[in-house]
């Protein structure tokens, strides 16, 4: 009997150390970490996967690329996939922290349709942030210093929104196939290649029908940054008696400091912002007659039998609106001190 119990023993030790059934070996697979999606020839769609590479055999005087790129050319999304697996080992999306869609794919096709696929694929996170791209998107995923890989360095560069204002809020997949199902408009950041680098410029802006109804420049997603309230940081410039200056904003929720100073240059940096959510809401409403700042959350809780008979139009509503707002800034302190002549 001990015999049989000691048996039984050994043969479950054996069993444990054999491993999970179907693990994979690190080398054999792909890790994704950033997918471009261009408009290719025919109506196909260009496919760029970025995929890391391993960091081994690569030396201090001639480092190695650290990523490849894989791109392919199908008739959507989901071939695509396919189709790069029959050229790579198998795509481990976990890792994805990037999508980028050239504005020329969306002038084609509808948001939903190009983000459908990643969506209902278990394996890419729908954390991954999506971003539209004004130069193809295959190149800016080729465009980088030796060593760094463009869509981390993206991810990190989309971090930086409380460094500046001209930077959107990050919109993730999961956010983004939110905004879609609920029919409202919103704004995604565009990226494009200055000087050989990568830069955050600007926005598209998709409608409630999931179509790209135009494209916002990086003062005017400072501008529609000011209207929505997601300042975090950055500098206003103004004119106060014919002089220039700069006012820094600096996110502060624990202070509260009124003062009241005649034309003063804190109500010249109100006029200042004033004039610039005059200009993005005049665009919005007018040129692109898209709710992308999202009052229609706003009116989903607050007006619930509203929203509900008119989900479908709540962009024609928002163009037609009275939008009332009132800037209120106070400066707390001044960055440059000292007798000036």
């Amino acid at each position: 009997m001990k015999l049989v119990v000691h048996l039984i023993g050994l043969f479950v030790a054996i069993s444990l150390l054999s491993g999970c059934w179907d693990s994979e070996e690190i080398e054999d697979l792909s890790l994704l970490v950033g997918v471009g999606i261009d408009l290719g020839e025919d109506d196909q769609l260009s496919l760029t996967h970025q995929i890391l590479l391993p960091a081994s055999g690569q030396s201090a005087e001639t480092p190695a690329p650290s990523y490849e790129n894989a791109t392919v050319l199908a008739r959507t999304v989901h071939d695509a996939i396919r189709e790069v697996a029959m050229s790579k080992n198998v795509l481990f999306a976990n890792q994805q922290r990037l999508i980028i869609i050239n504005e020329n794919v969306l002038k084609s096709l509808p948001l939903d349709a190009v983000i459908n696929q990643f969506i209902k694929d278990n394996d890419t996170r729908r954390s991954c942030i999506i971003m539209v791209s004004k130069d193809p998107a295959e190149q800016i995923l080729s465009t980088g210093e030796d060593g760094s890989v463009p869509s981390n360095d993206l991810y990190s560069l989309s971090e930086n929104i409380s460094a500046t204002s001209k930077i959107l809020p990050s919109i993730t997949l999961g956010q983004t196939s939110a905004s879609l199902q609920a029919a409202g408009s919103f704004a995604i950041q565009s990226v494009s290649i200055k000087e050989k680098m990568l830069k955050l410029d600007g926005a598209g802006v998709i409608n409630n029908h999931s179509e790209l109804a135009g494209m916002l420049t990086a003062d005017e997603v400072s501008y529609m940054n000011w209207l929505e309230g997601n300042i975090e940081g950055g500098i206003i410039v103004g004119e106060h008696k014919g002089k220039r200056f700069s006012v820094e904003v600096i996110d502060q929720t624990n202070k509260e400091i009124k003062t009241t100073v005649n034309d003063s240059i804190e109500k010249a940096a109100e006029k200042e912002v004033e004039r610039q959510v005059g200009i993005i809401l005049d665009k919005l409403q007018n040129d692109l007659k898209s709710d992308a700042p999202g009052f229609f959350y706003y009116i989903r809780s607050q007006h619930p039998k509203f929203y509900k008979q008119n989900k479908n139009n709540m962009d024609e509503i928002f163009s037609k609106a009275n939008v009332q707002f009132k800037v209120d800034l106070k400066i707390i302190d001044f960055g440059a001190k000292g007798a000036t002549k």
